[in-house]
């Protein structure tokens, strides 16, 4: 039997190598967590509470689609009540396993219904974006994420989006992005809405980290003018940054179609998909997000500890800006866990064999996973190596 040449995750793959090197001042800027700034995972209050005191004694199966009152309250957070209200009949809904499995539930879905979908996608993106739609068949066209001085590359995407009517368009809702930390703003989202208006093209948002870039309701604008715009735009929600349920795999994955019937439709091939490849989705956090987003007070108290969150990402991101003397103020302009540091494969070889620093071999470092008090020597060293 001759098996395919499969590539390894790099992600996993640098997690494993951190964990083996055995340099006790070693330091993880790659893989995407929130760490305390004791180096432990940190779970947020709210969601540690709301665990603990969760009685979960129905052990049976969930819906194929999920639980419905976690879908409902995941589409209100990032609609809004009022747009959830007005479109709600036409909303297909499922729970997924995951971000991940969302975007994989909506790439297989599409090709139910286009044979030949093309998608355009920022380069760069998250590796497995590029590899899930490669995998289904989609041509993929990319245009350039950054200008030559590092900042939001509108003009490229306004000129991709004006070649391909009809097309499919991969955004990463609100200012976050994985890996670069910069997004359009709320007057390009509204360019950007006008022009896949004129051009029939369909809009799907990731959201990996919604209310991380500033707020749940600002994190939300692009979504909500979309859909309020009428342009076919689906969504996928992830819930393990922001509710830190990484392991417990709480997404949804939602598609606004154009009457009730359609929506009916595009359920039954999303739970028969589901189905087939998943069974049936993980209830633990779906029981977790569904009792805090019914709950004014446990959803108050979730919205403070995310401002916690991004409070200190903010400070962490502010103090690697400002000991780089300069050369890294680009990243004020940064939301979230990420940023770009544009060093060459051998400056990110030597950060971590001379500094013990790891980031991805894009570049990429998360400032989620690096503490308040090693901030300050991470930008120490990526100086010097930018100086040498």
């Amino acid at each position: 039997m001759k098996f395919p040449l499969i590539q390894e995750d790099e992600i996993f793959k640098l997690k494993a190598e951190f964990e083996s090197d055995r340099r006790q001042h070693k330091i993880n800027g790659g893989i995407g967590v929130y760490l305390e700034n004791k180096g432990t995972p940190y779970i947020l209050p709210t969601v540690k509470k709301t665990a603990n005191r969760l009685k979960f004694n129905n052990f049976n199966y969930l819906p194929l689609s999920g639980d419905p009152a976690f879908l409902e309250q995941t589409a209100k957070l990032a609609l809004g009540n009022s747009l959830f209200k007005e479109n709600n009949r036409y909303i297909a809904k499922q729970g997924t396993i995951g971000g991940t499995n969302a975007i994989y539930m909506w790439a297989r879905f599409i090709k139910e219904v286009d044979k030949k979908p093309k998608i355009i996608i920022a380069n760069p993106t998250w590796e497995n974006h590029i590899r899930m739609f490669e995998y289904f068949g989609f041509s993929v066209i990319r245009y350039p994420h950054f200008t030559k001085e590092k900042q939001f590359n509108f003009a490229a995407l306004k000129e991709i989006l004006l070649k391909n009517p009809e097309a499919y368009v991969l955004y990463q809702g609100g200012p976050t992005h994985n890996p670069s930390g910069i997004n359009p703003d709320n007057n390009q989202w509204k360019v950007l809405a006008e022009i896949s208006s004129e051009k029939k093209q369909s809009i799907l948002f990731d959201y990996a980290y919604l209310g991380l870039g500033n707020d749940i309701v600002s994190d939300s604008f692009c979504i909500r003018h979309f859909i309020g715009k009428r342009i076919p735009t689906s969504f996928a929600v992830s819930y393990s940054k922001n509710m830190t349920l990484y392991q417990h795999r709480t997404g949804a994955l939602f598609i606004t179609l154009n009457s009730n019937q359609e929506k009916e439709i595009a359920e039954k091939i999303l739970q028969n998909t589901f189905r087939l490849v998943n069974s049936n989705p993980a209830a633990f956090g779906e029981q977790i997000v569904k009792t805090i987003l019914s709950s004014k007070e446990l959803s108050d108290n979730w919205k403070i500890d995310l401002s916690y969150m991004l409070a200190d990402l903010n400070k962490r991101r502010g103090i690697f800006i400002k000991e780089s003397a300069g050369k890294f103020d680009f990243l004020k302009e940064c939301r979230g866990l990420f940023g770009m540091l544009f060093l060459t494969p051998g400056q990110i070889s030597r950060l971590r064999e001379k500094y013990a620093i790891y980031i991805l071999s894009n570049s990429r470092i998360n400032f989620g996973g690096i503490s308040i008090k090693n901030i300050a020597k991470v930008a120490k060293a990526v100086l010097k190596l930018k100086l040498t």
